[in-house]
């Protein structure tokens, strides 16, 4: 049998629709796929696309929605607040079907909405996440010195890895923590300490 070809559609939510990629059968179990946050989304897209291609291969439907503001989403970033990817996530898993909720990265930071069984990989906290997009603003732009940091949280939107993110959303974003989930299984890389 062959895995019906990637398909698109729209999840309604809240505030608007957003699009939601899906993978493999329609039947049987599926899988909602919380992607990272920010620039870690680029660099993770191809691993996510080939991941969801081999679930298919084994029976199981796979779904990445985009959150409000990132991707295909006709939000723009400045107009979105942390409340509104925590309301998208329960929507697209409802929309989906899915039967499982996996996240990446700061996927993990948005991704307990659900009620649905949790698999977390290298999930992070969000003051981490944000500190690696200002590093990273810092070593391109001169400019952005401590006073430009601070303003991330109170005058932005602040162009951030290709994103401009606003202050509202900055401070929820730095303030975020992985929600404590009964059962949630952690995956981590040998080279990091933490406890899975």
């Amino acid at each position: 049998m062959t895995a019906p070809a990637p398909r698109f559609a729209q999840f309604a939510w809240d505030r608007g629709c957003e699009w939601l990629l899906s993978h493999g059968p329609i039947e049987g179990p599926q899988l909602l796929i919380v992607p990272p946050l920010f620039e870690e989304l680029n660099r993770m897209r191809r691993l996510i696309g080939d991941v969801m291609r081999a679930l298919a291969a084994q029976g199981v439907g796979s779904h990445l929605p985009d959150l409000p503001g990132t991707g295909e989403s006709d939000r723009r970033i400045e107009e979105t607040g942390w409340e509104d990817w925590l309301a998208a996530v329960p929507a697209a898993a409802r929309f989906a079907g899915a039967t499982h909720v996996a996240s990446l990265r700061g996927g993990a930071l948005v991704d307990h909405g659900a009620g649905l069984p949790l698999w977390r990989f290298q999930p992070a906290e969000g003051a981490a996440l944000l500190r690696d997009m200002t590093r990273a603003r810092a070593l391109t732009d001169p400019g952005f010195d401590e006073a430009a940091k601070q303003a991330l949280f109170e005058a932005g939107p602040t162009e951030l890895g290709g994103y401009r993110v606003p202050p509202g959303l900055a401070r929820a974003l730095n303030e975020a923590r992985p929600a404590v989930v009964e059962g949630a299984r952690v995956v981590r890389l040998a080279t990091d300490a933490k406890p899975a």
